[in-house]
């Protein structure tokens, strides 16, 4: 009896002698998963690129806090899911934000960009790359138009605008003027009952696009890009 008495006792001694220990669940590790969620919006543009990369280092700094510190902390699977999640919502975001600018482009638009109307670098002589001019209008085809965006460069007109110069970004403004090729710019002409109110922000537009070779030739930089705009996207 009494062999059997301490054959019952003994695992109730055991219990008694190892002590529960609680781990607590990493608040970095369940963030990454917040932003991970909120990552989709990159659908609204390339700024927001930061959450997703606020996500998945919040998450690589929860998995090094847990490994350091196992017998403290808990939350290794929220992390890997922050991680997971702002991939997948970086990546679906990308994809739809140029899914929708792909098919925003009016149709019978070609759509360029300023990069395509610089010279090439390593050759001197060259004033425009000469791709440039298969985008004006030509006898086989007289209606090609080109979709293109930009910015306004500020003028003294800031209301019902007819004409400017659109530039490709918003740091071209009165006060880096020296900055400006004359290639980075494009004297836009609105056509029939068009016009535009000066704006900060980008703006969609398409048209003619002319080539103008006095201008091209002036030693003091002329402007060679017009574009007759017969197409403003809202």
């Amino acid at each position: 009896m009494q062999v059997q008495e301490t054959l019952i006792d003994e695992p109730f001694e055991t219990a008694e002698a190892t002590p529960v220990r609680y781990r607590s669940l990493n608040v970095t590790a369940v963030l990454s998963v917040v932003f991970g969620i909120f990552s989709i919006l990159t659908v609204f543009g390339w700024i927001f690129w930061t959450i997703p990369i606020l996500s998945i280092a919040l998450a690589v700094r929860a998995l090094k806090r847990i490994q350091y510190a196992s017998e403290e902390y808990t939350g290794e699977g929220f992390a890997r899911a922050g991680i997971g999640l702002a991939i997948v919502m970086w990546l679906s975001g990308m994809y739809i934000h140029h899914y929708i600018q792909i098919h925003t482009i009016p149709s019978g638009y070609t759509p360029i960009s300023f990069d395509n109307l610089q010279p090439n670098p390593d050759q001197q002589s060259e004033l425009i790359p000469p791709a440039a001019f298969d985008l004006e209008p030509s006898d086989k085809n007289p209606d090609k138009r080109i979709f293109i965006s930009g910015y306004i460069y500020p003028g003294r007109r800031s209301i019902n605008i007819k004409e400017f110069i659109l530039v490709p970004t918003i740091g071209h403004c009165n006060y880096c003027q020296q900055q400006l090729k004359s290639t980075e710019m494009i004297n836009v002409k609105f056509t029939g009952d068009l016009s535009v109110d000066y704006s900060s922000r980008e703006i969609k537009l398409g048209g003619k696009m002319r080539i103008d070779r006095e201008q091209l030739l002036n030693f003091f930089g002329g402007l060679p890009y017009q574009l007759d705009a017969d197409y403003l996207q809202e």
